[in-house]
């Protein structure tokens, strides 16, 4: 019973690294890692839509964070890959500078987020844990896209 309990108190987090600082995703969110892959351009769509990759048959679009959050471009490294995620139906990839491990965040470390964090605004985050003398942006993924950019990703998918 004990066990249960400390599980419950307890988030997994794939971790990785974008413009130096440390994201968290929730486990349960990604599907897959991939390493980076050419991305095919698509015209008329947000410009934070890099493009779309075949991901074994499926047409899944990509996503630039660094973009949607407003930060710096540069070329990604060799270490880069592409986290495929899963909210709801909608099936996308985000770009991230590198992965760095998958962690197991304790619910109490966690604290609100501020209104920006690192230039990421507020909304696209669940909260702040501190682990391992490090500070963990822990993402809400779904509010990283409006309900209208999900219907352009859905379409995307559903298109091509």
């Amino acid at each position: 019973m004990e066990k249960e309990k400390n599980m419950s108190d307890e988030l997994q987090v794939v971790v990785f690294i974008l413009d130096k600082n440390y994201y968290g995703v929730h486990i349960l969110q990604v599907q897959e890692i991939i390493k980076m892959t050419e991305i095919t351009q698509l015209p008329n769509t947000p410009d934070f839509i890099k493009g779309i990759v075949n991901l074994r048959g499926n047409i899944v679009p990509i996503m630039n964070l660094r973009k949607r959050f407003g930060l710096t471009e540069q070329k990604e490294n060799e270490n880069a890959k592409i986290l495929i995620l899963k909210l709801e139906e909608l099936q996308f990839g985000i770009i991230v500078d590198e992965i760095s491990e998958v962690e197991k965040v304790s619910v109490s470390s966690i604290e609100a987020p501020p209104k920006i964090v690192s230039g990421v605004r507020g909304e696209f985050i669940n909260g702040i844990a501190k682990t391992n003398d490090r500070l963990l942006i822990l993402l809400n993924i779904e509010k990283i896209l409006t309900l209208e950019e999900k219907e352009i990703l859905k379409e995307i998918e559903e298109t091509n």
